[in-house]
């Protein structure tokens, strides 16, 4: 009867174990957040790009000041396209500053063509915001007007 309660107890405690691990895999901090974010993008996927952001979403870029209803409202792929563009590529990520309720990431990339040839290298800052543990971007900040299609 011992040895059953015994393990009764330590299966119980393995669960608990294997539920948090489970739990705690499913976040992501807010430089994976931003990382997520280029390979959506890569995959114009436009569902999974209002997921990882926040509503409304802002850009600053350059002069520019524009709000969007949500993320995809504010990209034209099919524009970036047909001004050459293929695919984006992370230079650097850089965790500029985070709390519990904000963050923000610098992130360097470059844009390529179809035959693999840079056609763009940026710069821009991404601030994310905590929803229930769980890092979505508000908006993004670049120096220069970096084109999102709709320009």
């Amino acid at each position: 009867m011992k040895r059953l309660l015994l393990l009764t107890a330590i299966f119980l405690a393995g669960c608990t174990v294997l539920i948090e691990l489970g739990t705690n895999s499913n976040k992501r901090t807010p430089t994976e957040t931003v990382s997520q974010y280029v390979d959506s993008f890569n995959s114009a996927d436009v569902p999974a790009l209002n997921a990882i952001t926040a509503s409304p979403f802002f850009w600053l870029r350059g002069k520019d000041k524009n709000v969007y209803d949500k993320y995809g409202d504010s990209i034209d792929f099919q524009a970036l396209q047909n001004n050459g563009w293929s695919y984006s590529k992370i230079n650097s990520l850089e965790l500029i500053y985070e709390d519990s309720k904000t963050s923000m990431v610098h992130m360097n990339f470059s844009r390529y063509d179809a035959d693999d040839q840079v056609i763009l290298t940026a710069s821009a800052n991404y601030l994310l915001i905590n929803f229930d543990d769980n890092w979505k971007i508000k908006g993004g900040f670049a120096p220069t007007k970096i084109s999102i299609g709709k320009d």
